[in-house]
């Protein structure tokens, strides 16, 4: 029987990404970034036809003040031969490769939601037979949320920026909705309108924080230093189930006034009180009370949203997708504040990962097939295998400065490793696959001792080179997480952020935030074997099962993904011993 094969791509403002779908099950997925390079690459700057495509109406250098994207508003990418462009090609044959197909083995294209007829021009040259679909932004969402989940019936709560004008919203582009889920099938409930996007007012904020396009983890980790001062006056602006005008449904229905489910303040004037901060400008109070109010106003959202969901679908399930879904603490805070037992956040919750959405959207949806796959790791790029990884380390066989060991007996390994992190170095892992998400997960980390309470500024100034106010985050063996951190469940992908229980803040100091969270992954044996039993071997020399984990990589670059990235990032920084599959690179005038 002929396989149904899936190739999902989606182009937006935070990146540009794609997946296979074989019969059914995510094989393979990865964003650009990771294969060229250049921190949320975008494929193409910026152009006039973008800024008709995402609705921006206003003037042109509006957008190009406040967003820090590349743009080039002289030229038209809409009609480029994109056969040519070499970056997609790049990451189109990535997959192909690590799929081991061809166009010709593709069944369907589903795609979004940047130059689309080039797009389909090229995949429809290439194979005829290819069926192309261009999905809705927010739907994509809520089946992300929803169709990889492991629960057969649950509440969707999708909070996002913004997606992109439909003639049935009168040209609104929507920032979110509220769905069910059953079996195979997804009823949307509600739908907000743009004006109400949480996400929005979480970029104004950020960008009046002085940070860049996409660091709203940055206002989040800042938001543990601030006060209530600025919350407490927004609140009052906030509101739910409260009438509201809104012109679009003039236009539609001749009637503007609803009932609208919430209403932020009127963060822009608020906003217009401040100075921006410009770049290298020190942090002050006032920025730690804005992160903080904005921080606080999406939860309190987000909570109600949750409350209303559980009220109207009385499911125990909560699955929670969109670029907000991000924000670790907020989703604890609408785990522990709402009635639901049971909580799914994707891996990848952002636009980069609708591929996901997508692909099982037509899948499940359109062509009516059960439900196979279930999304319990986020360990999607390619294999590398044992000889790519010995070509690779037999390039540095002669480099002076380091020394290279091969352990044919993994668990010496694990020992190893486990001792170098008790005994204060910095390490770096790169095991199997790549993670396809934001979070490094134990494949491509960078790991230390979560019981120094000197890791936090020895890592920043001497490898990360970021903020100090930036949290690092615990990987915790999943039997032993309630013993550290107030959570029953397990969180899997480090979008949960529990509190550290009493007490034990002073057993993980690097590891636990002003605010006393804790962005916690769960790790388990049957998901990342190797990952768990280095932890099990920290654990048996210092009695404390986890480590501190930072993604792999140094500020404004990629997550490393192949193992010869790896030991690029190893040498130019000040790392002293990268775990590469069975081999361990030590820098000599480190021992």
């Amino acid at each position: 029987m002929k396989k149904s094969i899936i190739l999902s791509f989606t182009l937006s403002g935070h990146g540009f990404s794609g997946a296979v779908c074989i019969d059914g099950d995510i094989k393979f997925a990865s964003s650009l970034e990771r294969v060229t390079r250049v921190k949320n690459d975008l494929l193409f700057p910026i152009s006039k036809a973008d800024l008709e495509v995402f609705g921006w109406k206003a003037d042109p250098k509006q957008y190009v003040d406040f967003l820090d994207y590349e743009f080039d508003l002289e030229n038209d990418y809409s009609k480029v031969d994109i056969a040519k462009v070499e970056k997609f090609q790049l990451l189109l044959n990535y997959l192909l490769e690590a799929a081991d197909i061809t166009l010709k083995d593709v069944n369907c294209v589903v795609y979004s939601y940047r130059h689309n007829e080039i797009v389909r021009k090229f995949f429809k040259e290439k194979n005829p037979k290819i069926k192309f679909i261009i999905p809705e932004h927010h739907f994509s969402h809520a089946c992300q949320a929803y169709l990889p989940s492991p629960f057969q019936e649950a509440a969707i709560m999708v909070v996002d920026g913004q997606g992109v004008p439909m003639k049935r919203t009168g040209g609104d582009q929507l920032s979110g909705s509220l769905s069910s889920g059953k079996g195979s099938e997804i009823k949307t409930l509600v739908e907000f309108p743009v004006k109400y996007s949480l996400g929005g007012m979480y970029a104004e904020f950020t960008k009046k924080l002085g940070f860049k396009s996409n660091q709203e983890g940055k206002t989040m980790g800042m938001a543990a230093y601030g006060s209530s001062k600025y919350y407490d006056i927004l609140k009052k602006e906030l509101k739910f189930d409260s009438l509201d005008f809104n012109y679009r449904k003039v236009l539609q229905k001749g009637f503007g006034f609803h009932k609208a489910m919430y209403i932020l303040p009127n963060y822009g004037v608020f906003l217009s009180q401040f100075e921006d901060r410009k770049s290298g400008e020190k942090f002050t109070q006032t920025h730690m009370d804005l992160a903080y109010a904005v921080q606080k106003i999406t939860e309190d959202v987000m909570v109600y949203l949750a409350n209303w969901l559980y009220e109207n679908t009385e499911s125990d399930n909560l699955c929670i997708a969109g670029g907000v879904g991000l924000n670790c603490i907020a989703n604890y805070q609408v785990l522990i504040r709402s009635k639901f037992k049971n909580i799914f956040i994707h891996p990848n919750a952002g636009d980069n990962g609708l591929v996901v959405g997508q692909a099982l959207y037509v899948h499940n949806i359109l062509n009516k097939n059960p439900r196979t796959y279930i999304d319990t790791h986020d360990y999607l790029g390619r294999d590398y295998s044992e000889e790519e990884i010995q070509l690779t380390i037999n390039k540095f066989l002669n480099n002076e400065e380091i020394e290279i060991i091969k352990y044919d007996n993994l668990d010496d390994l694990y020992v190893n490793m486990a001792q170098y992190i008790a005994d204060g170095y910095i390490t770096s892992w790169c095991q199997g696959r790549s993670e396809f998400g934001p979070r490094a997960l134990g494949n491509r980390s960078i790991l230390a001792d979560p019981r120094r309470s000197d890791m936090k500024d020895k890592l920043n100034s001497r490898v990360k080179f970021r903020e100090s106010f930036r949290p690092f985050t615990p990987s915790v063996l999943a039997e032993r997480s309630s013993e550290f951190f107030e959570l029953d469940i397990e969180s899997p992908f480090m979008l949960l952020a529990p509190y550290v229980k009493p007490g034990m803040g002073d057993i993980v100091p690097a590891i636990t935030h002003a605010d006393n969270t804790a962005r916690v992954q769960t790790v388990t044996a049957d998901v990342n074997e190797r990952y768990y039993n280095l932890i099990k071997a920290f654990d048996k020399i210092t009695g404390v099962p986890i480590l501190l984990d930072t993604s792999f990589n140094v500020s404004d670059e990629p997550i490393v993904e192949t193992p010869l990235d790896a030991i690029k990032c190893f040498l130019k920084t000040d790392i002293d011993v990268l775990g590469l599959d069975r081999f361990i690179l030590r820098k000599k005038n480190k021992f």
